[in-house]
Parts: structure tokens; sequence; C-alpha cells
């Protein structure tokens, strides 16, 4: 029998089901409805909700049924019981479609047995995000230790290890405990981290800024827009029915592993602006260490730091703005409550069905997080993205020692733009070039330029030149030297010449010094 996609809408006195049959056989069409529970059938559809209220039964006919022969459905009116009782979570299908008592928000999650005859319920409560706890005890079963969902799965790999060579990074899991795991993570990461793609990425502004500025489509609406896609029913229908009973230590877990896939998502929305491809599935199973390391978390803090340091270690784009303005994302769609953080499952649940062998992340995670978010209350989602919000990550906190990374490319960057009386190589290049003569005259340079030759620029030069290196200081008191001599000798001269010569004389003999120490000056 097929499950037909179908819709409800609800009134203050009805519940309306709009049942999608197109191949359905209109005159055989049935429908039963007791209590909570209401049946559909038409060949070759077969129809069971579950409410989390209760109608009146079909046997005292109160509700009408017609056929919409436009768009191939059924269109059932159903009566509640109480008028005005409000149904929450219609839009839950999968929750809908369960057996009666298999699952529901307002009946206690686990039970726990204590003394060995005390039985007690433990109802749903609220969660400390921020306290760190510590990972439970492992209890191994048949072969191999758990992982996947709730920790709920083992001896997968060994099953399906050639399939999974690709899509985790932890090599034998069914033989690695959670510490064992993330202890080669973090020595994956820290092997793999790119300081140069790193540098380059923090320093080229303009290539991560377009994704740091691109404005991601939740931050426009609010809880109450956010709705489900065809497409999302459709998906929430095809999901298998389970029940998940789950201890306290458990369900820290589970909530901090939806932070770190919800991180995976909201990066890569930015970096495609909103647009998947066919790196997207990748990107998100890489950057989470939940599915890429079958990793359990502590803390919202180590989620968190996990996060950042993929997110600067494996994508194209690796930016500390980026990747902390990823961590708001998160926090955003965690605030819109339990629809939206549903719709970014099922499209991850899509990405991955149609990824080359990312389809077995689907069974071991995706799959029961779409299922076990229906029965999640919309509180602990606002709680959780609050609790977010006060995380603080500092670059020390990731250990890739990114503060010395960065302070080391700072003074790269200032030596090559020191200014020109403190490049010692451009000034010696400069002072070797020109020709000086007597009364600070410079043959072939402006007056600018001449003014480089005055007494206190020449002895700023000497004195930086001094620094370069030994031996060219030795040659720059040499040269120093010679060119004082020179300069000397042709003063004296000069005084010579005018004492004993005319004006004319006095000219050609400066003319012959000038030639003089133009040709010392340029052998010096």
């Amino acid at each position: 029998m097929l499950t037909p996609r179908f819709e409800i809408q609800q009134e203050e006195l009805y519940i309306t089901v709009k049942i999608f049959a197109p191949y359905a056989r209109i005159s055989d069409a049935e429908v039963s409805i007791t209590e909570e529970v209401f049946t559909f059938y038409s060949s070759p559809y077969y129809l069971r909700l579950t409410f989390p209220g209760k109608l009146v039964d079909s046997e005292l006919e109160e509700y009408s049924g017609k056929f919409d022969a436009d768009a191939r459905a059924f269109i059932i009116r159903c009566k509640k019981e109480t008028e005005g009782e409000h149904f929450p979570n219609l839009d839950m299908l999968t929750k809908l479609l369960a057996p009666l008592g298999a699952t529901g928000v307002n009946k206690p999650s686990i039970e726990v047995i204590s003394n060995g005859s005390e039985i007690e319920k433990e109802e749903d409560e609220d969660f400390d995000f921020t306290y760190e706890q510590t990972l439970p005890e492992e209890r191994i079963v048949t072969k191999g230790y758990k992982y996947g969902f709730g920790n709920s799965l083992s001896d997968v790999f060994t099953v399906l290890q050639s399939e999974l060579m690709e899509v985790v990074d932890v090599k034998d899991p069914d033989d690695k405990s959670a510490l064992q795991r993330r202890e080669e993570r973090m020595a994956q990461e820290i092997n793999l981290f790119d300081e140069h793609h790193y540098l380059a990425d923090n320093f080229d502004v303009d290539a991560a800024q377009q994704f740091i500025e691109f404005i991601p489509e939740f931050y426009s609406v609010t809880s109450d827009e956010v709705e489900f896609s065809e497409q999302d029913k459709e998906d929430m229908i095809k999901l298998p029915h389970r029940e998940h009973l789950l201890d306290k230590d458990t369900k820290s877990i589970v909530f901090l592993g939806l932070v770190d896939i919800l991180y995976a998502w909201c990066y890569n929305c930015r970096i495609t602006w909103w647009e998947n491809y066919d790196e997207s599935a990748w990107t998100v199973a890489k950057l989470s260490s939940t599915l890429s390391w079958l990793d359990s978390f502590t803390s919202l803090k180590d989620v968190a730091v996990s996060s950042i340091r993929r997110s600067l270690t494996f994508p194209l784009i690796r930016n500390w703005l980026l990747s902390q303005q990823v961590l708001e994302d998160t926090a955003t769609v965690l605030s819109l409550g339990k629809t939206k953080v549903l719709k970014c499952f099922f499209e991850i649940r899509r990405l991955f069905s149609s990824s080359e062998s990312r389809y077995i992340l689907n069974q071991l995670y995706i799959d029961d997080y779409c299922i076990w978010l229906q029965n999640v209350e919309e509180n602990k989602f606002t709680s959780l993205g609050d609790s977010l919000r006060k995380v603080e990550v500092l670059k020390t906190d990731v250990g890739l020692n990114l503060d010395e990374l960065e302070s080391a490319a700072h003074l790269a960057l200032k030596e090559e733009s020191l200014p020109q009386e403190q490049n010692l190589n451009t000034v010696v290049s400069d002072m070797a070039g020109l020709t000086i003569i007597e009364n600070e005259a410079v043959l072939g340079v402006s007056d600018n330029e001449a003014l480089l030759l005055e007494p206190s620029d020449t002895n700023v030069h000497q004195e930086d030149f001094v620094h370069l290196s030994d031996s060219d200081s030795t040659s720059s008191e040499s040269d120093s030297e010679e060119e004082s001599d020179d300069t000397s000798d042709s003063s004296d001269s000069s005084e010579d010449s005018s004492e004993d010569s005319d004006a004319d004389s006095s000219s050609d003999s400066s003319e012959f010094d000038s030639d003089e120490n133009t040709r010392s000056e340029n052998d010096n």
C-alpha cells in the first residue's frame, strides 16, 4: 500500500485532512475515525494518522468528505470532540503517522528503575547547555564501540567498510572509543592545518568579505513565517517510524550534535550564496565532527571550538571572521524554532541522498534527527540558540597558534613596506648613481634630487649604511675617507688658484678638479 501525501488544517471546531490520491478509486474510499485515530483507505493508498486530541467517532457521522478533481485530492472534515481545543504540531507529519503510544511530547521519555522496584518517570526538563558534562561510559554490545544517533549503533563499519571508507575520516571506528576518535580527530586537524592558506584568506579582505556580508534568507523571516515546502512534507512521510527513548546524558549529546551539524549547514549556505553545488554534501559532512569522525561533545564551547577549527582547516575559504559569523548564523537558525531546524535537516538529508556513499550518514544520524526533532518542545531550540550566543571562542582556544601566525605575518608585511630612508639597499644604490662636484652642484639631476647630498642627509645614509653588514660598514668608512680627502684637495687647489690666477683661470681649474673628482667618485 502507498502512503499518500497529505495536509492538515484546523479550526476551532474542525480538523481538515487533505489527501492527494491521484490514482485512487473514488467509489472505494473509506474513512474511519476512533477518538485520536484517523484512517483512510482507497486502493492503492492507505493512511493512518494519530492526532494529539480526540475527534468525534465516524459512527456518529459528523464528518464530511468530498473529492477535488482539479487537485486530485480527498478533502475530509472531522469534528473535534472538544470545541476550541488546539491540536499542537500538526505540521510534524512523521509524528502523526506514528502508531498510538509510540511517541508523544506529553508522555514520559524514559522509565528509570531504582532500588529494583520503584519506578520513577522522568519528565522533559530544561537543559543547561553551558554546563560541561562528561561522556557516558561506553557499553560494548556484541562487538565494537557505539556511535550514530544517540550512540545507539555498533558494528556498522565492520559490515559496510568498503562503502564507508570515503565517508568518514576515522579508521576502524568499531575498534575505537569516543575518546580515541576525538584524539585522532584533533591530531588530524593540527596536521592538515595550512598556515599559508589561512593567512592568505585573512589578509585578502576582498576574498572573504563577500561571504561575510552575504545575508542568508533566515535573517529576514520570523518563526511564524517558516513553513514546510511540499518536498519537506513528502520527505517527512517517507521517514521510518521509530521510537527514541533517550536518557538525560544521551539527550545532551544529541542536542550538541545538532549544533555541530547545523554549523556545517550554515557554512555551506554562506559560501554558496544559498545555492547548493556538487561539493555541498562534502562540505557539510567534512565540517561536522559528528558526521566525519562519529564524535560526541560534552559542552557548547566544545562544539563551537571544533566547528571553527574545522572551518579553518578544510574548506576553500578559511577566515576567522567568517567562522565567527557562521556561529551567529547557527544561533539564529535555532532561535527560529523546530520547523526551521527540521527544514535544514531535510535539506541535508537530500544532499546526502544524492551523494555517492554519503546516504549512509542519513541512516546513521540524519533520519533519526528528523524523527526525533518533531517531538522536541519549541522552547528547547530557543534556549539552545541563546546559550550558543553566550559562547565566546578566542583564537587561543582553537589550538592552531593563530595569534603567533598573524603577528609574524604583520611583522613581515611591515618590513616589506619600510620608508625609503630605512631601506638600506635602496639608499646605497641611489648614492652610487650620483655625481658630486664643488658647491653641491649635481650633473644630470634635478634640484630636488640634489637635496639628498646635504651633509645632514649624507650622515643619515652613512649611519644607516653602517648597520647593513660589517664588510659593507668597512667599505663605507673607507669610501667616506677617500671622498673627504678628495674634496679637501679640491678645495685647497681652488683656493690657490684663486690667489694666483684671474676669474677665467679659476674657472678652468675648477672644471679640471671637478673632472678629477668625478673620476675618483666613479672609481669608488
